[in-house]
């Protein structure tokens, strides 16, 4: 049993209204959208809408009964100081709306839905580039319908000051005066890639404080009496944060050690023992809490792909629908295991490879050098040696996931904190020090500690995610003329001309196609299903392609369209070959999204079946696009395969090709792009590639299905001696070998002599 100094206290009205603070009211929309996850599957939306917000005020009422009373309230100067600073960065680019690429590529579209029941309903297939957790959509989704487009970014900039109210109660033991740690907490917070997002529906931001709560319990564990609370506090902050972003996770790992180190360090060895049968009691509870926040979307991710963190990680999960890897994205982060241990440095001269926007000013550089250094220097700082030994882990975690930049901005914060102590500890011990030496010394010291916050400023007033110019940078009209839709913008179709409105209520099913639809495809039409054919990667598996023919099948009593433009029209048009589509009549449509000057014009495409053939097949693949997924299924014999072959020989190979599929093969291509040919490489006994490519040669007539052709191949063996596997296998160029998409290869073992 718990005894009652343990037990949770459950705060009365009065307490309750003592207990409010900046952080408990702005953290109430983010319970909500973490329950409804638990009720958006009821058909009664009324009702599940009703059973969430009793179920989100209840669960707020818990959170706030965990939480320690704060001893003080935020100083006034912090507002001055440091919310009018972020409050100019969020309205400079106000009236304009946000139109980032992965806010119309998918955040929109998540948001929208998961507002009105699942991410995915039946009928879709996979419309956006990743099903990632819907969780932070949700938040700003709300606050997207309760203020309008414009206005509803105004959550980054809530969790900013959410995230300042928490370090200035972290900096107050070191710095009393409000002004001077006001100016600190601002310091920390100037960050570019914090003000990038300050006014973009992004979602990095969001976690940010639900980060920072969770360190500063790990820091704060003197008062045993509380252990049950604080811990599963803990465990619910970090769980929201996963939920918020997956990535958190690798923040959560020191952040728990953090917390169970300073556990056992302030017990002796005798209650040691008493404080683990404490924690014992809880582990249910504990791991419930943490559990929660990710629980309704990943058990729906889990039976929708057999894969709980789907697309991450998927050579552990083997999802069908994704290819069989470590999600992992080249451009970003560091190579190989010396650059991932020094990446926190190497990035500084790496900038490019940190994110879409090549500067950096260097934070996290400075901070990542300054924990290495603090964890055996700042011997008489607990709390310090800490905060630097989560910098430095999370850092190193980081290197090794991802090495992108907007997944780092926990560390940019922990790092100004870090760094604000060692300018605090410099200052103090200058005091002894001739004027003119405090002075060089002092000086030399800021340049170093704070030259990036400038840089970091200014970049963020010159850009930003969506690309917008500031209100500095229009004429007054322009800017008048948009401020007026603010409160106003909910509604794109709003927006639109009627006859272009008219357009949209014929759409039974939208065909995903071009990046940077999916937004205007939910907004305008939010219960229609979606089906994505432009991510490669969800066709790799023969069960996945069946999976889409299916869907397409179950609604062909339905019209198809898809928005695309006229840079990405014949993009869009192979894209619908690979599946066994083709476009029908186009019209253009204007889209002004959510405003009388920003306009995105468009093409509403009808999309129709391939026309079937005449002969009992399902058609001829048209030249010059890619073969629709039924089509890659060939059948290979080699004629006259040798036993043997000399070193660096060439011989003519004989290799006969059987169309096994239902769609006839076309021949001559116009250009060697979508060209059929058979091809061979060389394999290692233990299946290591000596060479991706070695003979080619050209399928010259159309091919019918069941049809045979006999080719010849001309192949060069390798150069050293041994055994070898001689792969043959059809290719269509520039878009795959048939073996990758689950066609039969010809191997055969031949001797190099």
């Amino acid at each position: 049993m718990i005894s009652d100094r343990h037990r949770l206290q459950i705060l009365n009205p009065p307490t309750l209204v003592k207990r409010l603070s900046f952080r408990s009211v702005v953290a109430a929309p983010y319970v909500l959208a973490i329950v409804w996850q638990y009720f958006c599957t009821f058909q009664n939306k009324r009702l599940a809408w009703t059973l969430a917000l009793i179920v989100s005020a209840a669960t707020w009422f818990l959170y706030v009964s965990l939480t320690e009373p704060e001893p003080e309230g935020l100083p006034r100067q912090f507002w001055f100081v440091v919310g009018l600073p972020l409050l100019f960065f969020y309205l400079i680019r106000l009236p304009f709306p946000d139109v980032s690429f992965d806010v119309l590529n998918y955040h929109i579209f998540h948001g929208e839905r998961a507002l009105r029941g699942p991410l995915l309903r039946p009928g879709d297939f996979f419309p956006t580039p990743a099903p990632f957790n819907p969780t932070p959509d949700i938040l700003t989704g709300l606050y997207r319908h309760l203020l309008g487009y414009r206005l509803g970014t105004v959550v980054n900039y809530l969790a900013l000051l959410w995230s300042g109210a928490i370090l200035d109660r972290i900096l107050r033991d070191w710095i009393r005066s409000p002004w001077w740690r006001s100016g600190a907490v601002f310091f920390v917070l100037a960050t570019e890639q914090l003000l990038f997002q300050i006014n973009n529906y992004m979602v990095d931001l969001l976690a940010l404080p639900l980060l920072l709560e969770s360190t500063l319990l790990a820091l704060e564990t003197n008062n045993r009496d509380s252990l049950e609370r604080r811990t599963i506090l803990l465990s619910l902050l970090l769980g929201a944060a996963a939920a918020f972003k997956l990535a958190n996770l690798i923040y959560a790992v020191p952040i728990a050690l953090v917390y169970i180190f300073n556990l056992i360090a302030a017990t002796s060895s005798l209650d040691r023992a008493q404080i683990f049968r404490r924690l014992a009691k809880i582990m249910v509870p504990t791991g419930l809490a943490f559990a929660l926040p990710l629980l309704p979307f990943t058990i729906f991710i889990y039976r929708l792909t057999g894969n709980p963190v789907f697309p991450f990680y998927n050579g552990w999960f083997k999802s069908l629908y994704w290819p069989q890897g470590i999600l992992f994205d080249p451009r970003w982060g560091p190579y190989g295991v010396w650059e991932t241990l020094g990446w926190p440095v190497v990035m500084l001269f790496r900038p490019s490879r940190l994110s879409e926007y090549p500067f950096y000013s260097g934070r996290l550089s400075v901070g990542f050098l300054a924990a290495a250094a603090l964890i055996f220097l700042a011997r008489r700082n607990a709390q310090v040696r800490q905060i630097a030994l989560i910098t430095l882990i999370g850092a190193i975690l980081w290197s090794a996931t991802s090495g992108y930049i907007r997944y780092a901005l926990f560390l940019e914060l922990t790092s100004g904190i870090l760094i604000i102590w060692i300018a605090i500890q410099a200052w103090n011990r200058s005091r002894k020090l001739p004027r003119w030496r405090k002075l060089f010394d002092v000086s030399v010291l800021a340049l170093l500690l704070f030259l990036s916050a400038p840089f970091a400023l200014a970049r963020a007033y010159l850009w930003e995610w969506s690309g917008r110019a500031t209100v500095f940078d229009h004429r007054l009209d322009l800017d008048l003329n948009e401020a007026r839709n603010l409160l106003r913008d909910r509604e794109l179709a709003a927006h639109l001309a009627p006859a272009d409105r008219q357009l949209f209520e014929a759409v039974g099913l939208w065909i995903e196609t071009t990046y940077k639809t999916t937004a205007i495809q939910a907004l305008l039409r939010p219960e229609v299903p979606v089906v994505g054919v432009r991510v490669a990667e969800y066709f790799v598996n023969p069960v996945a392609r069946k999976k889409v023919a299916d869907v397409l099948s179950e609604h062909r009593d339905k019209r198809m369209f898809t928005l695309t433009d006229r840079e990405n029209y014949e993009a869009a048009r192979e894209e619908l070959a690979a599946r066994n589509l083709a476009m029908g009549d186009s019209r253009p449509v204007s889209i002004y999204y959510f405003s009388t000057n920003l306009k995105f014009d468009l093409l509403l495409v009808e999309v129709v079946p391939r026309r079937s053939g005449t002969n009992g097949d399902k058609g001829v693949a048209e030249k010059g696009l890619p073969l629709p997924d039924n089509a890659f299924n060939a059948g290979l014999s080699a004629i006259n395969g040798p036993a043997t072959l000399h070193a660096g020989e060439k011989y003519e190979l004989r290799v006969m090709l059987k169309n096994q599929s239902e769609v006839t093969w076309p021949g001559r291509q116009r250009a060697w792009q979508y060209q059929l040919t058979i091809g061979n490489r060389w394999l290692k006994p233990d299946g290591e590639k000596v060479n991706d490519v070695d003979g080619r040669t050209a399928l010259s007539a159309d091919l019918a299905p069941g049809g045979t052709v006999e080719l010849p191949l001309t192949i060069t063996a390798p150069s050293e001696p041994g055994i070898y596997i001689l792969q043959l296998d059809a290719i269509q160029e520039g878009v795959a070998w048939f073996g990758d998409r689950g066609s039969p290869v010809l191997s055969l073992n031949i001797r190099v002599e």
